[in-house]
């Protein structure tokens, strides 16, 4: 009997709903909090009311993972359906989501949870591929060995403009957080894929329209070794021009089969706040 066979991910996983559509992805949602409630991410909850909130209160709202119980009750839908489940978890660096998902695939014997170690678009590339070797017949053991294959390969560099929420969040000083503002320093930012922990990078001073663009060319400095199907440009909420500006600039530097803008989600916008610029691709092995 042919192996039926789902790709799962939770929702810090940031797939546009186009390409959750065209893959056949299944989303578990993450939890976000605000005014003491709980909401279910995408469904009930968008970054946009991450912001809204944000600027009607002074503060941050909180994201947190599924439940080990939510997880439970995700993955039954599937497995009394006669599938494999393959299921991509938010970095084990950043939260309890891997966690969770291990303990409640313990109950069943076809579902595999995997440690992106990473976030946001970098980790819907990675689901991405999955989904590609679905359609190309690939069995469950063969996608889980090419996508652990390609975590250590993944690259995702950031670029904040305020760093308001990275401050509120204790993610910096307050001295950091003085010295940015009154110097108009926009820190970068990358995932450690050796652990899947979020650490500081290099530091550009000036306005974010020009320190995007050098951002950009350095971290693409260079393009020999990229895998070049898919390229991700992650936003928090830049404008449409400014995107396809960065759009052109970066097929300039490389020629991508494909370059996806994708509005990242709950969990990234709660950490980074508004105007985040993400890239994400990685390279071969």
């Amino acid at each position: 009997m042919e192996e039926k066979i789902v790709i799962t991910c939770d929702s810090a996983m940031d797939l546009s709903p186009e390409l959750v559509k065209e893959y056949n992805i299944k989303i578990l949602p993450m939890i976000v909090k605000m005014d003491g409630q709980d909401f279910l991410d995408i469904e009930e909850a968008s970054p946009d009311d991450i912001l809204g909130y944000h600027d009607r209160t002074d503060d941050l709202a909180v994201t947190a993972a599924p439940s080990m119980q939510d997880a439970f009750r995700f993955f039954t839908r599937f497995v009394h359906m006669g599938y494999t489940v393959i299921h991509f978890a938010l970095s084990s660096g950043l939260s309890t989501a891997y966690a969770n998902a291990v303990a409640a695939a313990e109950s069943f014997q076809k579902v595999h949870v995997i440690d992106s170690k990473t976030a946001s678009v970098a980790g819907g590339l990675l689901v991405m591929r999955a989904a590609e070797m679905l359609r190309e017949g690939n069995s469950a053991e063969q996608i889980i060995a090419e996508c652990k294959s390609i975590i250590p390969r993944l690259q995702e560099p950031f670029l904040v403009d305020n760093i308001e929420f990275l401050y509120k969040g204790g993610r910096i000083s307050a001295l950091s957080n003085f010295v940015a503002g009154l110097l108009n320093v926009k820190p970068s930012l990358y995932v450690e894929q050796s652990d899947g922990t979020l650490k500081a990078g290099k530091r550009y001073m000036g306005k974010f329209d020009g320190v995007s663009q050098k951002f950009l060319r350095e971290s693409m400095a260079n393009t020999r070794g990229m895998y070049k199907k898919h390229l991700m440009i992650g936003h928090t909420g830049l404008s449409n021009g400014f995107l396809e500006e960065c759009k052109s600039t970066l097929q300039q530097i490389a020629d991508f089969d494909q370059i996806h803008i994708i509005r990242a989600g709950s969990t990234i916008t709660s950490h980074l706040g508004k105007s985040a610029l993400i890239l994400a691709w990685y390279n071969k092995g």
